[in-house]
C-alpha cells in the first residue's frame, strides 16, 4: 500500500495515466460518497419510515466536478421529476396500465420537454418519473410525493456538498480551453497558406470551409466553458484568486470570436473562387505571415506578458503588416480594376487586415511601425 499511495501522491493534478485516476476523480468519488451517505440520513430523518432510495441517486446524479454543471443538473433533475409526477397523477384517472398507455406517457413527456426546453437530464426525468408513478403509484400509495421529496432532499444535500468543497480547474487549463479557437483559426490559416502556394483544388477548398465552419461549434464550446469557469470561481476562494487568468481568457475568446470570422470569409472566398484555382504565391506568403501573427498574439495571451513576449508579437505583426501591403500593391498592379478578382481573392486580403488589427491591439502604434 505504502507503494501505491507514493505513487498516486506523485502524480500532478489533472494528470492521467493509463489505469490511474486522478486527485480531482478521487476527490469527487469521495464528495459524491460523502453526500449520498447524507441524503440518505436526511430524507430518513424527514420521514423515518420511508425506504429514500431516490435521496442518494439524485446526489449521483446532480454532483458534478463544477459547481456550473452541478446546479444545472439539480435544476433540470427535479424539474423533471415535478413535471413527471404531476402528469403521472393526472393521466392516471382515466388510463390503465398496458402497452399504449406506457407508450403515450413516454411519447407525451418527452415532448414536455422538449417544449419546456428542458436539457437531458430534465427530458428524460419527465418520462422516467412519469412510468415510475404511473405504475408503481397504483399500489404504493404516496409514492408520487415520495418520489419529489427525495429528490428534493437529495439535490438540496448534492448542492449544499458542491457549494461547501468546490472545485475549479487551474488557470493554465481555464486559459488553455479559451485559447482553443485561436489555436484552430492558426491552423486552417496555414493550411489554406501551404494550399494556394502551388496548384490547388476546389475539394481542397470546400475541405478548408468546413474546417473553417467548425470554428462556430469550437468557439461556442469554449464560451461555455468559460462561463463554467467563471461561476466556478464565485465560490471557490482559491479560483478567485485566478481572475487574472479569467480575464485573459476573456480577452481570448472575444478575439477567437473575431478571428474566426475573418478566417471564415477566408475559407468561402477561396471556395468561391475555386473554379479558377491557380497557384498565388504572395497571397500564400501573406497568409503564412498572418498565421504567425496569429500565433504569436496566441502566445501573448498565454503568457505572463513578458517585455519579451511582447516584442515578439511585435515583431510578428510587424512583419505581416508588411507582407499584407507589398501583397495588396501587387494585387492592384495585376487585379487592376477586375471585380471578379478583388470579390474573390481581394477578400483574403481585407480579411487578414482584420486579423492583423485584432492581433496587433496590445501593441502601441511604434510598437507596430518601429520605423
Amino acid at each position: 500500500m505504502g507503494s501505491w499511495f507514493h505513487s498516486f501522491a506523485s502524480v500532478r493534478p489533472g494528470v492521467v495515466r493509463p489505469g490511474r485516476v486522478t486527485r480531482g476523480q478521487v476527490f469527487l468519488a469521495a464528495k459524491t460518497a460523502v453526500a449520498a451517505g447524507l441524503a440518505w440520513a436526511a430524507a430518513l430523518a424527514a420521514d423515518p419510515h420511508s425506504r429514500p432510495y431516490f435521496a442518494p441517486l439524485a446526489v449521483l446524479l446532480v454532483v458534478q466536478p463544477t459547481v456550473y454543471d452541478s446546479l444545472s443538473r439539480a435544476s433540470q433533475r427535479v424539474a423533471g421529476v415535478v413535471a413527471g409526477v404531476a402528469a403521472a397523477l393526472a393521466v392516471s384517472h382515466f388510463l390503465a396500465p398496458s402497452g399504449w398507455s406506457i407508450g403515450i406517457i413516454v411519447f407525451a413527456g418527452l415532448l414536455a420537454g422538449w417544449a419546456a426546453r428542458l436539457g437531458p437530464q430534465g427530458v428524460v426525468q419527465i418520462p422516467v418519473s412519469a412510468l415510475l408513478v404511473f405504475l408503481v403509484g397504483r399500489v404504493t400509495p404516496g409514492y408520487g410525493a415520495d418520489r419529489i421529496i427525495d429528490t428534493l432532499i437529495g439535490a438540496a444535500v448534492a448542492v449544499i456538498a458542491v457549494l461547501l468543497t468546490p472545485s475549479a480547474p487551474g488557470p493554465d487549463a481555464v486559459l488553455s480551453r479559451a485559447l482553443a479557437p485561436l489555436r484552430r483559426c492558426t491552423e486552417i490559416l496555414l493550411a489554406m497558406s501551404t494550399g494556394i502556394g502551388s496548384p490547388w483544388t476546389p475539394e481542397q477548398a470546400e475541405s478548408w470551409r468546413r474546417d473553417a465552419l467548425a470554428l462556430i461549434d469550437a468557439v461556442a464550446a469554449a464560451r461555455r466553458d468559460h462561463e463554467g469557469h467563471r461561476l466556478s470561481t464565485r465560490w471557490n476562494a482559491r479560483a478567485r484568486r485566478d481572475r487574472a487568468a479569467l480575464g485573459r481568457a476573456e480577452q481570448a475568446l472575444l478575439s477567437g470570436e473575431r478571428i474566426s470570422a475573418s478566417t471564415r470569409s477566408i475559407a468561402r472566398a477561396l471556395a468561391d473562387g475555386s473554379a479558377h484555382a491557380r497557384p498565388l504565391p504572395a497571397l500564400s506568403a501573406m497568409l503564412a505571415q498572418t498565421a504567425s501573427a496569429t500565433e504569436a498574439y496566441t502566445a501573448w495571451l498565454a503568457s505572463p506578458g513578458t517585455p519579451a513576449d511582447r516584442r515578439t508579437l511585435a515583431a510578428a505583426v510587424h512583419a505581416a503588416d508588411d507582407d499584407l501591403t507589398s501583397t495588396l500593391a501587387l494585387a492592384q498592379e495585376r487585379w487592376g480594376s477586375d471585380p471578379a478578382q478583388w470579390l474573390t481573392f481581394g477578400t483574403t486580403l481585407a480579411m487578414s487586415q482584420r486579423i492583423l488589427a485584432e492581433a496587433g491591439h496590445p501593441l502601441d502604434p511604434a510598437e507596430r511601425d518601429p520605423a
